[in-house]
């Protein structure tokens, strides 16, 4: 469910050596650095609090990787509205893509230990002056009109915490895919939709969220893999939200296996959200209705990977059939 900081390398192996690199991004010695601790990317003394403050956590280790995440930042350069703040989190990365950062512009940048998307999430939010936030997995793309549009949104909603819209999708190498794309749906109360796996919120960046909410739910919180999801969960139940159909607002890259996906993982993560959510759907026929269906759709999926995980792993011992294995993109 989240990809925020494991970005795929293109299909290559190994670690680039840095004169094969793109422009401003160097081989890092792999040494620890503090949690929190200022890149050298600062943020202006006297500079007011932007609209929107743009969360993009990355982890880089491949040539291929610093390229998706330097198309990614382009995109936020594209932006009708500049009212913005872009937040790197370089969670723990060998390849240093500073002077690449530097290029673009309103940028902040940071630089952690590896701990995963929800800790370098809340980094970003701790470092974060904005008003509203978007949370920019760094191999997507953010649609030129996306904050212009999600803040309308917002001020035409104020009882409204959070605004969803619709997404596009792209294969790995960038090209539109062949099938349609559903809007979200037109509803404001989405716990038990989300819950029920009915629906899902993907990618992160199709969500403006109120700064109010996200420090109400206290930010993501691990497991690494459905932290996304426990994050729209807890958002849910704080807050009402807006979908709108129209315009899309964001591109979501797809992958054309599942071998990305670590299924065991997942299936633990889930499970440890679901726990959570447990004791909040006592007492409420439909949310613990919800709570099965949800559960029960998402360890199937996840099972699924685990199956095609293994048979990846081991292609002679285990044999799959053309269709038998569900997809898990």
């Amino acid at each position: 469910m989240n990809r925020s900081t494991d970005l795929p390398d293109g299909h290559t192996g190994g670690t680039p050596q840095a004169s094969h690199l793109p422009s401003g991004a160097t081989r890092r010695a792999a040494r620890p650095e503090r949690l929190g601790s200022r890149g050298r990317i600062g943020y202006p003394l006297g500079v007011p609090a932007p609209l929107v403050s743009i969360v993009v956590p990355f982890f880089a280790a491949t040539l291929p990787q610093v390229t998706l995440l330097a198309e990614t930042l382009a995109t936020v350069d594209a932006q009708t509205c500049t009212d913005y703040e872009l937040i790197l989190i370089d969670d723990g990365s060998p390849i240093d893509v500073t002077r690449m950062a530097e290029t673009h512009r309103h940028v902040r940048m940071y630089r952690q230990p590896n701990a995963g998307p929800a800790v370098a999430r809340n980094t970003g939010i701790a470092r974060s002056r904005g008003e509203c936030f978007v949370f920019l997995d760094a191999d997507d793309h953010l649609l030129p009109g996306a904050l212009e549009t999600s803040l309308a949104a917002l001020a035409e909603h104020p009882d409204a915490g959070f605004v969803v819209g619709p997404r596009e999708e792209m294969t790995f190498e960038g090209q539109p895919v062949p099938w349609h794309v559903a809007p979200p749906p037109p509803q404001s109360d989405l716990y038990t939709s989300l819950l029920g796996f009915d629906w899902y919120i993907i990618p992160p960046s199709s969500v403006m969220f109120r700064r109010a909410v996200v420090e109400a739910v206290g930010g993501f919180r691990d497991p690494w893999g459905a932290d996304d999801l426990d994050f729209y969960l807890r958002a849910a139940r704080q807050a009402r939200a807006f979908c709108f159909q129209h315009p899309p607002v964001t591109r979501y890259r797809r992958y054309s296996t599942s071998s990305s996906r670590d299924g065991e993982r997942m299936l633990t993560s889930i499970r440890a959200v679901y726990a959570r959510q447990l004791p909040l759907v006592a007492g409420d026929p439909a949310a613990a209705a919800a709570f099965a269906r949800g559960l029960a759709q998402l360890t199937d999926i996840f099972l699924d990977c685990v199956v095609e995980n293994i048979a990846i792993a081991w292609p002679p011992v285990i044999r799959r059939e053309p269709h038998g294995v569900r997809a898990c993109s």
